[in-house]
C-alpha cells in the first residue's frame, strides 16, 4: 500500500459543489425555496389539495385521529396510556445550523428558546393533546376552551416547569397557517393570543398534585430594527430568574412558510456563538453570554458545528440499552450541569435526535407527564 495518498479525480472540478462552503450553499438553497414556495401555494391552490385542517377533519371522522393507544409495562409497574397520531407525526418544523451572516438579515426575526422538549400543541373540543416529533402524546391537558369551536395546532416547546413557550402557529380555529408566510404568522399568533387570551384560558390545575400546566408566548424580535436587536441580545438573563434556562437563537426568514421538517429558512446559534457567526458590534450582546462559552469552542464556529454534529450522530447511533456515559458535546463551562437529560437535549437545535434515543431513566420522567388528566 502506497504512503501517498490517491491523486485527486481529474473529473473533480466538475462535481457540483466542489470547493463550495456550507454558507453559500445554505444561502442559495434559501433562494431557491423562497421561489418555490411562491410557485407551490398556488400549485396546492389550483389542485385543491387538503391542509392540515382538513387532515384533521378527515381523520377524525375516520374513527377519532386515526389514533392508536398504548400502555407500556416494565416489570409488573404498569405505565400510563399513551397516543399515537399519524396526523401530527413529523410535522415539527426543524432549523439548520446558521453557517454565516445572512446577506439580509434584515428580513429575519430572532426568537429565544429555552431548554426543552420540542412539541406540538394541539387544542380541540376544550382539550390540549401535546405530542412529540413522532407523533406521540407526552401530555394531555383539559382546558376552559371548550367554547371555541376548530383546532389550535401550536408549535411549542415545553419546559421543566410546566410551561408551553409558543414559537410558532400551524392552524388557529378556522384559519390554516401552514402556507402563510412567517412574519403573518407571528402577527397572527400574537393577536389572537391576546384576544382569545389563550393563557388564562389554559393555566389550570390538575388533579395531580396542583401544579398544572401553564401556556405563554416566546418574544420575537425584528432584526430590521436596531432597537429590537439590543433589547434581544442585551438582557440577559432571557427569562425571568434564568429559569427557564436560554438554550439559544431561532431565526426566522420572514418569507418563510411552515415546513414539516427541516428547512433552511430556520436556522440555530447557540449564544455564545453570536458574535462570531453574526459579526455584531462590540457590546451588543450581553458579556455573560459570551462568558459562558464552553471550554472546547475557539471562535472557530464551522469546527464546532462539525464537531458537534459527529458527536451527535454517535450518541443517535449507540446501542439502545447500554449503559454507561454517553458521548455528549460541550455546551456550557458549567460544570454543575448534569449529563443530558429529557429536558435538555436541546431539541430545538438542528440535531437528529429522536425520543426514543433517550435512556430508562429520562423516559421515566417523560411518562411522568403522559396523558396527565385535569
Amino acid at each position: 500500500m502506497s504512503d501517498h495518498e490517491d491523486p485527486p479525480s481529474r473529473f473533480i472540478d466538475q462535481y457540483k459543489n466542489y470547493g463550495r462552503t456550507e454558507s453559500a450553499l445554505q444561502e442559495e438553497r434559501r433562494l431557491r425555496l423562497l421561489e418555490k414556495q411562491k410557485q407551490s401555494r398556488q400549485e396546492e391552490l389550483d389542485a385543491g389539495r387538503p391542509g392540515l385542517l382538513e387532515e384533521v377533519d378527515d381523520a377524525q371522522q375516520q374513527n377519532s385521529m386515526d389514533f392508536q393507544e398504548g400502555q407500556q409495562k416494565r416489570g409488573t409497574k404498569k405505565r400510563p396510556k399513551f397516543v399515537i397520531s399519524k396526523v401530527f407525526a413529523n410535522k415539527v418544523q426543524l432549523s439548520e445550523w446558521m453557517h454565516e451572516r445572512p446577506t439580509d438579515l434584515e428580513n429575519w426575526f430572532a426568537v429565544p428558546c429555552p431548554v426543552g422538549q420540542r412539541c406540538l400543541l394541539v387544542f380541540r373540543n376544550g382539550l390540549a393533546v401535546a405530542y412529540n416529533k413522532r407523533g406521540r402524546s407526552i401530555a394531555s391537558i383539559h382546558t376552559k376552551l371548550d367554547h371555541m369551536r376548530g383546532t389550535i395546532v401550536l408549535d411549542c416547546i415545553l419546559t421543566k416547569n410546566r410551561v408551553f413557550y409558543t414559537l410558532d402557529a400551524l392552524a388557529f380555529l378556522q384559519v390554516d397557517l401552514v402556507n402563510c408566510d412567517c412574519q403573518f404568522r407571528f402577527a397572527w399568533i400574537a393577536s389572537q393570543f391576546h384576544e382569545k387570551n389563550l393563557a388564562e384560558q389554559f393555566n389550570v390545575k390538575t388533579m395531580k398534585d396542583n401544579r398544572g400546566f401553564q401556556l405563554s408566548l416566546l418574544p420575537v424580535y425584528d432584526l430590521a430594527r436596531p432597537e429590537s436587536m439590543e433589547s434581544c441580545w442585551s438582557r440577559f438573563p432571557a427569562f425571568s430568574d434564568d429559569s427557564p434556562r436560554l438554550d439559544g437563537y431561532l431565526f426566522y426568514h420572514k418569507e418563510s412558510h411552515y415546513v414539516y421538517g427541516q428547512t433552511p429558512l430556520v436556522t440555530w446559534l447557540f449564544p455564545f456563538m453570536l458574535n462570531d457567526v453574526l459579526k455584531l458590534p462590540p457590546g451588543l450582546v450581553n458579556d455573560q453570554y459570551l462568558l459562558a462559552k464552553p471550554t472546547s469552542y475557539t471562535g472557530d464556529y464551522a469546527a464546532y458545528i462539525k464537531e458537534f454534529d459527529r458527536l451527535q450522530r454517535l450518541r443517535k447511533h449507540r446501542p439502545r440499552g447500554r449503559k454507561g456515559n454517553v458521548l455528549q458535546m460541550d455546551t456550557t463551562n458549567d460544570d454543575s450541569v448534569p449529563d443530558a437529560t429529557l429536558w435538555e437535549a436541546m431539541e430545538a437545535a438542528p440535531l437528529d435526535s429522536d425520543d426514543e434515543d433517550l435512556r430508562p431513566r429520562e423516559e421515566d420522567a417523560m411518562r411522568e407527564l403522559e396523558m396527565e388528566g385535569c
